[in-house]
């Protein structure tokens, strides 16, 4: 089956739910005792770095201090419920560190996960080389990277978006797992983003707008794909996600 069978059967990756794909959403953390994940477990880490400069991803209770990763979580369990969904901590309220992304990024290499959702942007040039090391690696061992772009400027240089082989995402007024393509930009997809209800800490709920969801939804669709197609590397879904978003026919 070709890449474009995927949007011209559009019930079968509709009726997909993500089963027995590993989604690992590196973020904020996530509050798990939200309603919204109530039933299945989420696996909590954190990246920490100890007092000679190593860092590690170690186990630790369910907290999301900004409510930022459990937002994007709950997007992706909503949109790919039967998904093994787990979070890693590298941010605060206040923001994070690349040294805390780019480690957790390898762990989630090493652990087998499939899918990693960065609902973040870094500028900082200094770190291009290891987010570049650490995408490739991505790539030859067939794990997805979904990111977030600037909301401000989705053709700003940020990474890990900026990556041929991540597949980065804009915002709009899109509903569900609508997609839209923009052609001949690093960033190449449009997704639901603008105006979204969406989980948040200690189980609330709020309206959030930005790339971030639209990542959120990305992850969520490239899960469904990916439990149907497991063998497919980041080119093979990026050609299935054209042809989706070509027929305009997403739900």
């Amino acid at each position: 089956m070709n890449t474009s069978d995927i949007a011209q059967d559009i019930g079968e990756w509709q009726q997909a739910t993500g089963r027995g794909v590993r989604v690992l959403v590196v973020d904020s953390g996530v509050d798990a005792s939200h309603p919204i994940f109530a039933g299945k477990p989420i696996p909590t880490f954190v990246t920490q770095m100890d007092q000679r400069g190593f860092r590690h991803v170690v186990a630790e209770r369910p907290v999301d201090p900004s409510g930022h990763g459990t937002a994007v979580a709950g997007i992706i369990r909503s949109f790919a419920p039967d998904a093994e969904l787990a979070s890693v901590r590298v941010m605060s309220e206040i923001g994070g560190s690349s040294l805390l992304v780019i480690a957790a990024l390898h762990w989630a290499i090493d652990q087998g996960y499939q899918i990693v959702n960065c609902s973040f942007t870094s500028a900082d040039s200094q770190f291009l080389p290891d987010y570049k090391s650490v995408v490739d690696r991505a790539f030859c061992r067939n794990v997805l990277i979904v990111a977030a772009c600037n909301n401000r400027n989705y053709g700003a240089v940020e990474y890990p978006g900026s990556f041929p082989t991540v597949i980065s995402t804009d915002f709009s007024k899109l509903n569900g797992l609508s997609l839209r393509r923009r052609e001949g930009q690093l960033v190449e997809f449009i997704a639901a983003g603008e105006l979204v209800a969406v989980a948040y800490k200690a189980g609330q709920s709020r309206i959030m707008t930005g790339s971030s969801v639209a990542a959120g939804h990305v992850s969520a669709l490239v899960a469904r794909i990916r439990q149907l197609r497991p063998e497919w590397n980041a080119c093979q879904i990026k050609s299935a996600l054209y042809a989706l978003a070509a027929k305009d026919r997403i739900a």
